[in-house]
């Protein structure tokens, strides 16, 4: 009896295994935007350009207008693939970058917001926003400045 129940509660893990491995992957995409609202007059910046706004070295976009930068979660994947694309920077040294500049006075981090469509719906909402979310996740209520790509 007891070698029936090791053997069931086997097949149980093995099904649930199976099941698991079908289910959809979702990691972060590969492709990443950085969006603006649609009536931001910037049609275009950088990679070095958002790195500086984005790392609170640059607080205006090149207009001259005051940017609201949003930001994904502290710890998320997209925040860590978004940096590693812009700037090659890791989670690690980011937080570290950061803890610093908190510590020091000088400057906040940016807002966080906890996922893409949120950041969406901000950047839609004002134009003086900046933020970063999935290819996939852009609609009309935003306009892309740059695409982050993987190298291959």
């Amino acid at each position: 009896m007891r070698l029936l129940k090791h053997s069931k509660i086997k097949y149980i893990f093995i099904g649930i295994f199976f099941i698991l491995c079908a289910l959809p992957f979702r990691s972060v995409a590969a492709q990443l935007a950085v969006v603006v609202h649609p009536e931001n007059e910037i049609e275009v910046l950088t990679k070095r350009q958002i790195s500086d706004i984005y790392m609170g070295r640059r607080r205006t976009f090149p207009t001259g207008e005051p940017v609201l930068i949003i930001e994904q979660g502290r710890n998320s994947e997209i925040r860590e693939h978004f940096f590693l694309q812009l700037n090659g920077m890791s989670l690690k040294r980011l937080n570290a970058y950061w803890a610093r500049l908190q510590f020091s006075g000088s400057i906040q981090p940016p807002l966080e917001i906890p996922n893409s469509q949120t950041v969406r719906e901000l950047v839609g909402q004002n134009i003086d926003a900046i933020g970063y979310i999935e290819i996939d996740q852009v609609d009309d209520s935003v306009r892309v400045i740059l695409r982050l790509e993987d190298e291959k």
